[in-house]
């Protein structure tokens, strides 16, 4: 008994269940769909065969028909009562479906043979390779008997047997044995021709069609199982997705104001990546009491590579800055640290930069990474077009050099990566520098935070719907002078 349950199995895991509990409440109602139709056609062909279209006995049709609706009818009662959702349900009304279709095929022209796949398919609708192979069975066996029946009944089709000489004239009333006797045919003969061009055809179409079935039905069965197993890695990608990205979010400073407490300046940052994770970073610290630090990144590639990449650059940047030094010399420390150790042949952009916050001289250096712009206090923001050095991670034993500029009482310190002027809209048409600084120059003097707004806005109006390709992340700082 445990053996025939095993077969008759049908999901394989809790997780399943309910997806294969659905599908047989889907197919429970495909069935009452067919079954209803089944009726009509039952219904129908009694009532040509009542009006003489058909020539079956009435006394034969009216049992077929009445006891062929009280089959159809059992099924679908009990749908309704339980609302479709029981589990053995799909047994009762297949197999009640299967055995009106058997008499409907005994009473009506051969070609009803079509009407015993309906059950057949149906089964495979529910994807359980044992009850399609149970349905199958009963079927070849019913076909079979059928077959048997309709012989009994004396229903012919002259067409099984071999050519009879002109002008022969039969009248099939008592039986196929007697009609076949008038015949002047063998009964051996006879019988031979029925199995051959009658039954077998018959039989070999239906065991083609029973086959395909149990393929289907057992397909059916895995993919459901192959879907759940990659919904539930999906599903286990993204929830690890989702803490990457958290753990992303929390590397960077994302509460504002950042330093209530400090006066000199002020500064906001964002970032957008296009993905879960992203390669860009922004960083700002106090090295001491009088110096503040600045960094901004992005890495080649994207998503959970250029986030570990990321992740590594921002810590190796952070701990050598935080030891003291230019930043040509936290630079140099950097792309040595990183070059002894890349095999995937990555790179970083960075600019790092050191604000003196009681004169507003910037000491910085430039890796290979976009300009920055700068905003004269009442003036409008421009780029400041400094001196490159090689990205980090491409070469050991670069040297980075130093350069300087400082920042007056309400100047402004506008940092980003190249997701802002690269950002592309559905013409292909990128964003651009000019259009950057026209964002910027809105309100040149406004909070910092309004000026990363209204970057943000106008390159989101210019994608428009297009997809955004790159991470886009930006900085901003005001100095206002130590009082």
């Amino acid at each position: 008994m445990d053996k025939i349950k095993e077969y008759f199995k049908v999901y394989e895991s809790d997780e399943t269940q309910e997806v294969f509990e659905q599908n047989e409440y889907d197919s429970n109602r495909l069935s009452l769909v067919v079954i209803l139709w089944c009726m009509a056609i039952l219904v129908i062909a009694w009532i040509l065969n009542t009006a003489g279209v058909f020539t079956v006995s009435k006394l034969r049709m009216n049992i077929v028909a009445i006891s062929g609706l009280i089959e159809f009818g059992i099924p679908i009662v009990l749908y309704f009562i339980h609302k479709g959702r029981t589990r053995w349900l799909k047994y009762v009304m297949v197999t009640m479906l299967m055995l009106a279709c058997t008499q409907l095929f005994t009473v009506l022209n051969h070609n009803v043979i079509l009407i015993m796949t309906f059950p057949v398919l149906l089964s495979s609708r529910y994807f359980s390779k044992g009850f399609t192979t149970m349905i199958s069975i009963l079927s070849v066996l019913l076909l079979t008997g059928g077959s048997i029946l309709t012989v009994y009944y004396g229903i012919v089709d002259l067409n099984f047997f071999p050519k009879l000489a002109d002008g022969t004239v039969i009248n099939v009333q008592n039986g196929l044995r007697s009609s076949v006797l008038a015949l002047g045919v063998e009964e051996k003969k006879a019988a031979i021709s029925m199995v051959v061009n009658g039954l077998l055809p018959r039989l070999l179409v239906l065991t083609v069609i029973n086959f395909i079935s149990i393929y289907i039905a057992k397909h059916g069965h895995d993919m459901v199982l192959s879907q759940d197993e990659v919904s539930r890695a999906s599903a286990n990608a993204k929830a690890e997705l989702n803490t990457a990205t958290q753990i992303q979010n929390g590397m960077v400073p994302n509460i504002f104001p950042a330093f209530p407490g400090r006066k000199e300046f002020d500064i906001h940052a964002a970032m957008y990546t296009a993905k879960e994770v992203g390669g860009d970073f922004y960083d700002f610290f106090l090295i001491d009491d009088r110096h503040l630090a600045m960094i901004i990144a992005d890495v080649s590639g994207k998503g959970v590579p250029a986030a570990l990449f990321m992740m590594a650059s921002k810590i190796l940047t952070n701990d050598r800055a935080l030891m003291g030094g230019s930043p040509a010399e936290i630079l140099n420390f950097v792309n040595d640290r990183i070059c002894s150790n890349n095999e995937a042949e990555m790179f970083v952009t960075l600019w790092l930069g050191i604000l003196d916050l009681d004169t507003g001289k910037v000491v910085a250096a430039n890796a290979g990474h976009e300009y920055p712009a700068i905003c004269k206090n009442g003036g409008e923001f421009e780029l400041l077009k400094d001196k490159h050095g090689l990205v980090i991670g491409c070469m050991e034993g670069v040297t980075y050099s130093d350069y300087e500029f400082t920042l007056g009482k309400g100047d402004a310190l506008f940092l980003y990566t190249d997701g802002i002027p690269e950002a592309t809209n559905a013409a292909e048409e990128q964003f651009g520098t000019d259009r950057m600084v026209d964002a910027l120059n809105i309100n040149a003097g406004a909070a910092v935070k309004d000026i990363l707004t209204n970057v943000k806005n106008s390159v989101d109006d210019f994608v428009s719907d297009a997809e955004q390709f790159d991470d886009l992340t930006m900085l901003c700082l005001r100095y206002n002078g130590n009082e």
